[in-house]
Parts: structure tokens; sequence; C-alpha cells
């Protein structure tokens, strides 16, 4: 069985049709039949159920399917790794970020990153904390981007900054024109919140249950915009960072006194793994660029 012959059948398996898949592969149909007949030979089923000119991936296609996308991007995987080991300066790396967090300081330093190495390329994939996790733990990408408190200790973690947050009310809230308050305020309040699925949400419940506050919690939201969103239209009030994106809500932002009510965004990677040279270099940067938040 030879690569390319798996690259053919996952083609076809793709357009369901013989001819336009030649025509994908720069190849002639009769010499796509032969390799796809070759290929069930060697498996010793047929692969494709014949509907008039069309194909369909009949049971053993389908699991045959699933194999070969995954044993060719191993092998692709294992051709970057290969490339980033001979050359440092010139490869991939892979950043995994959950919705929002890191919104704006996130871009400036990959900015800051590509003026360095711009030979040196990212694949970003926006993702959910969890998996975000699960794709680190078992090296699917090198990096991510989220908050230290939604990360346990299989993980190092690097600060890259931080964003004051503000409890956010309804205009009309009688807090709306307060200077400051204090979290223990916040206890039994209407409050809109975040799912766990928001790396935000592991901070702001952090911070509530280090100032012993329980408030009451009606809504649970994705995203910072329906969050913003609901406070706006008088369902509660919230724990927000001033981002572009929900700056021009209808609603007041009210300074929080408590010390240290802040989103903390960083820089994760997987512990006791062996990093690629063109990981070194990106860790490198991250600590010269970022020495005041050390690594934990």
């Amino acid at each position: 069985m030879e690569w390319q012959q798996i690259e053919y059948f996952i083609a076809v398996a793709k357009s369901q049709h013989m001819t336009n898949a030649a025509k994908q592969l720069s190849v002639t149909q009769p010499a796509l039949s032969r390799s796809i007949a070759t290929l069930e030979k060697e498996v010793g089923v047929e692969l494709f159920e014949r509907r008039g000119r069309n194909l369909a991936l009949n049971r053993f296609g389908q699991l045959f399917l699933e194999r070969a996308q995954n044993a060719l991007m191993e092998i692709d995987k294992a051709k970057q790794e290969i490339a980033n080991q001979i050359n440092p300066w010139s490869g991939v790396l892979s950043l995994g970020f959950p919705h929002i967090v890191g919104a704006e300081l996130f871009p400036t330093m990959l900015g800051a990153f590509r003026e360095r190495y711009a030979d040196i390329r990212f694949e970003l994939n926006q993702c959910s904390i969890d998996e975000l996790a699960v794709r680190i733990l078992h090296n699917d990408c090198d990096f991510g981007i989220t908050t230290r408190e939604s990360v346990n200790d299989a993980f190092h973690w690097q600060l890259i900054g931080k964003s004051e947050l503000y409890l956010v009310v309804p205009l009309h809230h009688p807090w709306a024109d307060k200077s400051g308050v204090r979290l223990a305020e916040l206890h039994g309040e209407a409050y809109v919140g975040l799912k766990p699925s928001c790396a935000l949400s592991y901070t702001v419940e952090a911070l509530l249950a280090g100032a012993g506050v329980e408030p009451d919690t009606h809504y649970r939201a994705d995203e910072l915009d329906m969050v913003a969103g609901l406070v706006s239209a008088g369902f509660g009030v919230s724990l927000l960072p001033k981002t572009l994106g929900i700056r021009n809500y209808p609603m007041a932002w009210v300074q929080v006194n408590d010390p240290a009510c802040e989103l903390t965004v960083g820089v994760v990677w997987k512990k006791n793994r062996q990093l690629t040279p063109v990981c070194e270099v990106f860790l490198e940067f991250i600590r010269e660029r970022y020495r005041t938040g050390a690594a934990e």
C-alpha cells in the first residue's frame, strides 16, 4: 500500500466523483480508477458504492477514511517536527486559545514575534478551555493562551499581560454613579456569569470565592458580548474587562476596590515535554519580552 493510494482514496471520498477527483489530483481517470481498485483489492473489500456516475463510501469505506485521514495527519505532523528540528528559525508553531481571552494582548504578542522571526508561521486554533487542555496534553498544540486559574499542575504558565476587571451594571442601577465598590457588596446581587467554557469564568469564580461572595447568578453565557447585552438589558451585574468589543454597550463601568481584581493572561505549555527548537525559540522570546511574569 502506497501513500499516494491513500491520498487518492481521500480525494475520491471527498468529491464522491471519480472524474472530479481526477481533475483535482491532475491525473487521468483510468489511472485513478486503477489506484482505487488496487487499494480495494489490498484491503480485501470494496470501499465505495457505485451510484451511476457518483460514488458513496460504504461502511468499510467510512472506517478506512477515518483511519486514513488520521494517518496522513500524523505523517504531516512528523514531517513538520523534523523540519522544525532541522531549522528552528523556519517552522510552524501551533497555538490554541479560548474564546475572548487575550483578544487584545494575543495579536500584539504574535505581531512582535513575527517581526523578529518572519519565517516561523503560526497555526491558530480557537477552542474551549477543555479542548485546549486536551490538545496541549496530546501534543496537538504546542502552546495555549489562557488564564492562570484555568490550568492545573500539568502545565507551565507564563504571564504575558493583565487587564483590570470592572463591575458592569445597567445604567439605571443604583450603583451606576458609584466611584467604586467592593466585591463583598455583590453578595446576593443579581448576577450574570460565564459558563466554564470561558477562561475568564475561572478567574471570576476564584475572586468571588476569595471574597466569600455568593452572588445570585441568574444567567450564564458563553461570550462577553452576551454578558454585556444581558447586563445592559437589566438582567443583573457582572465582572468584565474593558475590552474593545463591549465598551460601547449601554452600561456603567464601576471600579472594584479589591486588590488584584484583574484578568491575568498567559502562555501555557505542557510540563515534561521535549520542546522542539522552534518551540524553544518562541519560549525564549516570551520570557525575554515578559520578564516580570515569571513562569510557574
